[in-house]
């Protein structure tokens, strides 16, 4: 009996170590206002890993969680005019990303409120058609640049209120297409 529940505890014990894998949360959502996928995270937990979205619009309700990329190539949209995607976060830090924390191509939108992108390569990646809005977010110790933009097609709709600091390369934080 000892030794089931040692290995019971044990058990328990590294699933909450590992944490919860944000696609796991993104395979388990549901519809809900107007999303195709509404991902509700909780607060002060941490996720792992990346997620994509290729289609339909998806929610992200942060409520202060953290997601721990493990270097990992982050949260990419791609969109197409016959496959639109779009991505909507909020209040989510989003840290250790080994290429981009977010990542916005092809016709993808989005808009991104009050997270924080915290040692990644990048913070937000945009180009191609893409068109995104940013508020209140701040871009801090990310490599290269907190926000970047590729090519001159892709619009930063909006950016407001927003903070860079100690981000490696750019005036601010941004790349010189900002």
């Amino acid at each position: 009996m000892k030794l089931f529940t040692l290995s019971f505890i044990s058990a328990i014990y590294l699933s909450l170590a590992e944490g919860i894998t944000l696609q796991s949360v993104f395979d388990a959502a549901e519809p809900e206002n107007g999303y195709d996928k509404y991902l509700v995270l909780e607060q002060n937990m941490i996720y792992t890993g990346e997620v994509g979205v290729y289609e339909g619009s998806v929610f992200i309700e942060g409520n202060g969680a953290i997601v721990d990329l493990n270097e990992g190539l982050g949260i990419w949209v791609y969109a197409e005019e016959a496959y639109p995607a779009n991505l909507d976060i909020e209040f989510v830090t989003i840290i250790n990303g080994g290429y981009n924390a977010l990542t916005f191509n092809g016709t993808a939108t989005g808009n991104i409120s009050n997270c924080n992108f915290i040692s990644n390569l990048f913070g937000i990646q945009i180009m191609d058609y893409v068109n995104i809005s940013v508020k209140n977010c701040n871009f801090i110790d990310n490599s290269q640049y907190g926000i970047a933009v590729r090519g001159t097609t892709a619009t930063l709709d909006e950016i407001n209120h927003s903070n860079f600091w100690e981000n490696g390369l750019g005036c601010g934080g941004y790349n010189e297409n900002c």
